[in-house]
């Protein structure tokens, strides 16, 4: 057999890419039967299925619940519900994030309704919203950095609410109680001082494109400098570090419960979905039906129902059990009316991709994976494979993620797996490029201050029925404005700088970009319909059972996160938020399930009954209960 030049680099080609492809491939197969392996162990020789009364129910082992699960248990009676069972191994390796995101098995795979004024290169118009299907929740599928948000988030957080335990001097304490520290800033004891309960490992990330220095020094030349973007100071640009422990991905699964998932008071129910929560007539939570295996049960609160399911499920729990806008909750008995669903709010994105530049320094994965790379990041932890392709330089209005990551012709189609991007759009950037593999660089500009608000609302009154996701991206024109203006920005820094034009860095402009013919390339009106077509989520959605006082009304839960008009009822997520917080929403919701552990530990404890005769009082503050064997 004689083989000809080109067939001995196509042989080499395949044999050097072929790590990767059994990577991804296995990715793709064997997460769907470790999930199916999972649920079947669970079935026959998991726990049965717990009848008795527990002080605890939380709904939810996500970035919150695993938490608030964590800390009660200590000397409380909690049962812990999840939908979905223990996280594939695959999603501990930050590379496969993508891959992670589409797999059902992690994630629910949720869809936004058709959006008016943004998504129109999507298909259907539609933006794509994972949410995390096993324990540790959505900490199992996003990009790991850990970023706490400005302090004059948390700030305004206490003013909205009118309570001072919410601004940031009075939180920092709750992040700070998180963390298994080993980043660059040990010696900084106000932001990162080590607690004796720390459980969440954060550490600088372990493979830094070589282009990050380039991105830095054109910054710099711009006249911003370099800051922690957990310091309190965060006008500049910054690594951020990130949710890993020895490069592999330590979500709140890994920090809070694995290794106490055996604890005496803690009863883990895996594979259980929440369906209504029952109250009394005083709209009193006494406990949880859910479904489990196919069969539906009940599990009884003798204290408090806490909702930890985050900003789409929680208020579909809610509306479900009646509790609601009134108006909307015409198929289901409306037992209170509160504006759950409402507030909706979430960081949108765009992205510049690719800046060609002339030196092969960008990690191109079907020429930069081998052998080598995945030994390196197994004996070592270090290396590309430990990187989410995202490393992130932040500041204050807008956050910039800078992509080390070269073209390949793959790129547009695994690129579109989670922004949804429609063919025509995909296959009109492949002929551009002729399919080549191309070192270049990439920037994701991200909208942190939104002023769109959207809303969730029930489909119908059928527990398996995804919500309807209204985000109404872009529907205020100061957002259209403000990612203008960001986009601008992010092509004066890689093209106008030194630094830049070091490595001859040029945006390749899409001719006749789908859709925006008619605009002057490069005009402030070309840039608003390239945004209105491309920008899509960066999976923060918050807002949705909003915090606020009881005479606001906009608030769903007080500033002790207690549901309005109900009684031993709370939510305990990001939905709680009353404003999206300027930065990734990992590290926040992971203080919110901190702060509202104490809050409930704190109420519990002050609680004293006083007998009298054959009556007793239960007092607490502002707060008093009568029982009297007599009534």
């Amino acid at each position: 057999l004689k083989l000809g030049n080109r067939e001995v680099i196509m042989i080499l080609k395949f044999l050097f890419l072929l790590p990767l492809i059994i990577l991804v491939i296995s990715t793709q197969i064997l997460t769907p039967l470790i999930y199916r392996y999972y649920e079947y162990w669970d079935y026959y020789f998991g726990p049965p299925p717990p009848d008795e009364v527990f002080d605890f129910i939380v709904v939810g082992a996500g970035s919150a619940g695993s938490v608030v699960a964590n800390r009660l248990s200590k000397n409380n009676k909690i049962l812990l519900l999840e939908a979905g069972g223990d996280p594939s191994p695959f999603t501990s390796i930050p590379l496969l994030t993508p891959e992670n995101f589409i797999l059902p098995e992690n994630s629910w795979n949720y869809k936004t309704v058709p959006q008016k004024l943004s998504n129109q290169a999507m298909k259907d118009k539609k933006s794509f919203w994972p949410r995390g299907r096993a324990l540790g929740g959505t900490s199992n599928l996003n990009y790991m950095l850990y970023i706490r948000g400005s302090p004059f988030d948390y700030d305004n957080w206490a003013n909205l609410t009118n309570d001072s335990g919410w601004n940031y001097n009075n939180l920092l304490p709750y992040f700070k109680k998180s963390l298994d520290y080993n980043g660059a800033y040990k010696e900084n004891e106000k932001h990162y001082g080590q607690t004796p309960y720390g459980y969440l490992h954060v550490e600088r990330k372990r493979y830094e494109s070589p282009l990050a220095k380039y991105f830095m020094d054109a910054v710099h030349e711009l006249g911003y400098k370099e800051v922690d973007t957990n310091g309190g100071q965060q006008v500049g640009f910054g690594d951020a570090e990130v949710t890993q422990k020895h490069g592999s991905r330590h979500s709140t699964w890994k920090a809070f419960l694995e290794n106490f998932q055996h604890r005496k008071n803690l009863v883990i129910s895996r594979y259980s979905i929440a369906t209504k929560i029952k109250l009394d007539s005083n709209n009193r939570a006494e406990g949880v039906f859910y479904m489990r295996h196919g069969k539906k049960r009940f599990a009884r609160a003798s204290k408090e129902v806490i909702i930890c399911e985050g900003s789409v499920d929680s208020p579909k729990l809610l509306m479900l059990s009646g509790i609601g806008p009134k108006a909307h909750l015409n198929s289901i008995k409306p037992k209170v009316d509160l504006p759950v669903g409402q507030n909706l709010k979430d960081h949108i994105t765009t992205s510049l991709f690719p800046f060609l530049i002339n030196d092969t320094i960008s990690t191109v994965p079907t020429r930069d994976f081998g052998l080598r790379t995945i030994l390196d990041y197994v004996v070592n932890g270090y290396g590309f494979i430990s990187s989410s392709q995202i490393p992130n330089k932040s500041w204050p209005d807008l956050q910039v993620y800078f992509m080390g990551f070269g073209f390949y012709p793959e790129f547009m189609s695994d690129y579109s797996k989670t922004t949804l991007y429609n063919e025509t759009l995909t296959s009109r950037y492949m002929e551009s490029l002729d399919g080549k593999e191309l070192d270049a660089f990439g920037l994701i500009i991200t909208l942190v201050r939104p002023k769109s608000v959207g809303q969730i609302q029930l489909k119908d009154k059928n527990w398996e029925t995804p919500p309807l996701i209204d985000p109404k991206y872009l529907e205020n024109p100061q957002d259209v404005k403000a990612l203008v203006e960001g986009l601008k920005f992010t092509l004066k820094v890689s093209e106008e700088t030194e630094s830049f034009k070091r490595l001859d860095a040029k945006f390749v402009d899409l001719p006749n970009f789908p859709g925006c013919e008619s605009f002057p390339a490069r005009s402030d009106s070309y840039f608003a319909c390239y945004i209105r077509h491309t920008a899509f989520t960066l999976y923060h959605p918050v807002g949705t059972c909003r915090m606020g006082p009881r005479d606001d009304s906009k608030s769903v839960v007080d500033s002790k996160l207690r549901v309005l008009k109900t009684q031993n009822l709370r939510v305990i997520d990001l939905s709680i938020a009353p404003e999206i917080v300027n930065g990734n929403t990992n590290a926040p919701a992971i203080m919110i399930g901190e702060k509202g552990a104490d809050l409930v530990r704190e109420y519990w404890s002050q609680q004293y009954l006083i007998s009298y005769r054959d009556d007793a009082f239960l007092r607490n503050g502002y707060l008093q209960c009568y029982y009297s064997k007599h009534v």
